[in-house]
């Protein structure tokens, strides 16, 4: 499983900047006045940062060579002015820009929640839960720095460059294509840097997503680890993949302590150039002490933007690796909810006619040419051994998967033309281990839906004995239930299961196994449960159990994915067929 995992892992490919920028656009669009705002106040502190060194400069010519202390005082008013209009302009692009980001943000993770919520089953069925939740939370929160950070330090720092290029050209053009021609270069390793860095930040987060599935496979498996005495062999698979994790982040610190030393290494080579150029050429360049003061002043502030780019660029690396993964998981094709609208009670009549199906085009038939009529109001037990297409055939009937192959039919209407939400709002299911959500009782029961009042699941919890068994909870409906249930029996697991069905007021029951390894007083509240939910419906149940089957209007029998006897349980039992044998084998000692 766990290999299964990483080569799933490897399989996520590299999302090009361009293409991101694509997807992120139209969440940014939605926005179009405050990027226009924050557009023209980033250019008003990028302006504002270029005039300070001219200042400078200028208060050295005419100020201090002539002597002129008024113009001192006037220099020093405007640079505090400035100095003081920068920092506004700083808080208020800063705080604008993150507040974008964090907005569109926000729009793209429910767009990501209501995706992963119409994905269809099969998906949860091949991919980890711990992956998808890494991918949810990890992966979107450093999409966040993308939008909070990386983004608004690129564009800032990109119009900062273009602004000191722009001054230094004023001051001298000549002097500037002399001392920044090495620019290119540092801008050509640290890119090369960045991208190595991207490439081990992509493999470590593979590693962290494989670390992550293994984990909570091993949390939900740890009582099977314990009984087969395979913790040591579990904590040392662990111990390898925590270790590669390790390497790959010690690979990336290396690459980033690689950089900045390189950075800083062409930063005083370009201002002592600048200087030794400056010095010797000023009576040809026509430069005064105050300009070439200037020069410097803008040069030394010119590899901070160019430093800061390389930086937020390495992270963006982080981000990107991040995006490949939340953007892959957005690409998975949507389970279609398009279909014909139910817009009356059903009846119940259920009909199958030839159906067969396979869950893949590899994998072997799993229903071969099934024929069935269910009437409505109409009980039937589905029996077999376990690989013989019980399941899949209420699981064809919830449509969780789509056939090919045959017909089903509910009162008379094709299944796979019938919108997918509105059969399951009128099929309900109790399961062998129905999944119980942290709250209480009522909201397991009602699902927090606001349609399903406090009364009507009061009485569904009355009415399927869910109520009498938590009698000896003090707060009744309103008791505290832990995560999964933890803290109910499996009996109370399955009557609060009972109950939320019968809140939800199906047209058609389906219990699949509901009443296996449970003790026999929860046994028989089940059962009394189960009359109370399948009076007057379509009912369809799978059990091993003979008590809540021999009842049943008809028993089908399922061999290898087909129906090889029907009939009511005293039917079968004449018959001495297949189901007597099963009834011998499994039944007769209850």
């Amino acid at each position: 499983m766990s290999m299964l995992i990483e080569n799933e892992e490897q399989q996520v490919t590299s999302i090009k900047l361009s293409t991101l920028v694509g997807r992120i656009a139209p969440y940014l669009a939605k926005r179009k006045a405050r990027v226009a705002g924050v557009l023209a106040i980033v250019i008003a502190y990028v302006g504002v940062g270029r005039a300070l060194p001219i200042l400078f400069g200028y208060a050295i010519d005419e100020g201090i060579k002539k002597q002129q202390l008024s113009v001192i005082y006037q220099i020093a008013g405007l640079y505090l002015t400035f100095e003081v209009l920068r920092s506004v302009l700083a808080f208020a692009q800063s705080y604008l820009m993150i507040k974008l980001g964090n907005s569109s943000l926000f729009d793209l993770r429910e767009d990501l929640i209501k995706h992963v919520q119409r994905l269809p089953v099969q998906f949860f069925d091949k991919h980890p839960i711990g992956r998808t939740v890494t991918r949810l939370t990890k992966e979107i929160a450093a999409l966040g720095d993308l939008f909070a950070s990386v983004f608004t330090s690129m564009f800032v720092n990109t119009l900062e460059i273009a602004s000191i290029l722009v001054a230094l050209s004023f001051i001298s053009v000549k002097l500037t294509a002399i001392t920044v021609v090495v620019t290119p270069i540092v801008v050509i390793i640290g890119v090369a840097i960045s991208r190595r860095i991207r490439s081990v930040y992509k493999d470590a987060k593979r590693v962290l997503s494989t670390i992550n599935s293994f984990t909570a496979e091993s949390i939900n498996g740890m009582k099977v680890l314990r009984l087969f005495n395979e913790i040591r062999s579990s904590r040392s698979f662990f111990h390898g993949l925590s270790g590669n994790y390790k390497n790959l982040q010690m690979a990336s610190i290396k690459l980033y302590a690689m950089l900045w030393p390189l950075l800083e290494g062409f930063n005083v080579a370009v201002i002592a150039s600048a200087l030794f150029f400056g010095a010797y050429f000023q009576s040809s360049l026509g430069l005064t002490v105050g300009e070439i003061t200037a020069f410097i002043l803008l040069l030394q502030s010119f590899f901070q933007p160019v430093r800061s780019i390389l930086e937020r660029y390495t992270q963006m690396q982080n981000s990107l690796a991040s995006a490949d993964r939340v953007f892959a998981l957005m690409a998975q094709k949507q389970e279609s909810y398009q279909g014909q609208p139910i817009r009356n009670r059903l009846k119940g009549q259920v009909e199958l006619r030839g159906l067969s199906f396979q869950y893949s085009k590899d994998d072997p038939l799993v229903l071969k040419d099934i024929n069935l009529k269910i009437e409505p109001g109409q009980s039937v037990a589905l029996v077999g051994r376990t690989g013989s297409g019980k399941t899949t055939i209420i699981s064809l009937l919830q449509k969780l998967y789509n056939y090919e192959t045959g017909q089903l039919l509910i009162d008379g209407m094709e299944l796979n033309e019938l919108a997918a939400d509105a059969v399951r709002s009128r099929v309900g299911v109790v399961q062998q281990d129905n999944f119980i959500f942290k709250g209480t009782v009522a909201s397991n029961i009602k699902l927090d839906n606001p349609a399903v009042s406090d009364d009507h699941v009061r009485r569904a919890a009355v009415q399927t004995g869910c109520l009498s068994l938590l009698e000896k909870r003090s707060d009744g409906l309103e008791s505290k239930i832990e995560e999964g249930g933890s803290n109910l029996s499996v009996g109370e697991r399955q009557l609060i299961a009972f109950a939320r069905v019968l809140a939800f007021d199906p047209d058609i029951f389906i219990l699949d196994e509901a009443t296996a390894n449970i003790d026999s007083e929860s046994e028989l509240k089940i059962q009394q449960a189960t009359e109370v939910v399948t009076k007057g419906r379509t009912s369809i149940i799978i059990a091993h159990r003979l008590s809540t089957i021999r009842n049943c209007d008809k028993i089908v029998v399922l061999s290898d994915g087909k129906i090889i006897e029907a009939g009511s349980h005293d039917e079968l039992l004449q018959h001495n067929g297949k189901y007597n044998d099963l009834y011998h084998s499994q039944f007769e000692h209850l």
